[in-house]
């Protein structure tokens, strides 16, 4: 059995580093490049396939990567699913998100710069991220492809959404500024934060959060 978390929007698999998660077990992702007019669920599939995703594995991811892990998990049995400050639905997603989204694609590349690598200083103003977090974020979201930024906006807005397994579970912070936590409470979990970058911010809750949900996963 593996465990495989797919990591956000705007980040990359550095998300996860703060979590120390056992690597013997749990394999962290990047993204992968995108195909022109692709959907979410073209893609979160030829991306199951790449990674080699087989039945009895765990599958998860943090925001949009948790709409991938969804997606995959109706083509491959997996063991269970994990999401993190994502969602089921797209329509849980702050309005202030899909007004942008349509516009993202004839953003110039510097302005998409400039504008994810002022999201970790307004973090960081807001007592969200203290200084060293602050700095791997900026680095990450500094680094993060633009040709990404631009592409998955439509892909995530446009996505009809998904049911959740029999095997899930969702865990949120309790004031998200970009997805509302919404969810069954007998899958839900939410940790106090107010940020929606919770592996990065509260790495310790999320992990601990990650490891009960696999041990119970693997436990049925």
């Amino acid at each position: 059995m593996r465990v495989f978390l797919i990591t956000g929007f705007a980040l990359d698999k550095r998300a996860f580093s703060l979590m120390d998660l056992p690597s013997e077990t749990y394999t962290t992702l990047d993204f992968i490049p995108v195909r022109k007019g692709e959907s979410l669920r073209e893609y979160a599939l030829r991306m199951a396939g790449e990674i080699g995703l087989a039945p009895g594995d765990i599958i998860g991811g943090v925001s949009l990567g948790g709409m991938l892990a969804l997606e995959m998990a109706t083509a491959v049995d997996v063991r269970g699913v994990l999401i993190i400050a994502s969602t089921l639905h797209p329509r849980h997603i702050r309005k202030r998100f899909r007004f942008w989204a349509p516009f993202a694609a004839h953003v110039p590349d510097f302005l998409i710069r400039r504008i994810f690598t002022l999201i970790p200083a307004i973090l960081a103003w807001q007592r969200m991220l203290d200084p060293p977090r602050q700095a791997l974020l900026a680095d990450i979201m500094g680094k993060f492809p633009p040709a990404l930024l631009r592409t998955f906006p439509r892909m995530i807005t446009t996505w009809p959404g998904a049911k959740p397994p029999a095997r899930f579970r969702q865990l949120h912070s309790d004031g998200d500024w970009l997805i509302r936590p919404v969810g069954d409470p007998a899958t839900l979990t939410i940790v106090p934060g107010k940020n929606h970058l919770i592996t990065v911010s509260h790495p310790e809750a999320v992990r601990e959060w990650v490891l009960r949900a696999v041990a119970e996963f693997t436990a049925d």
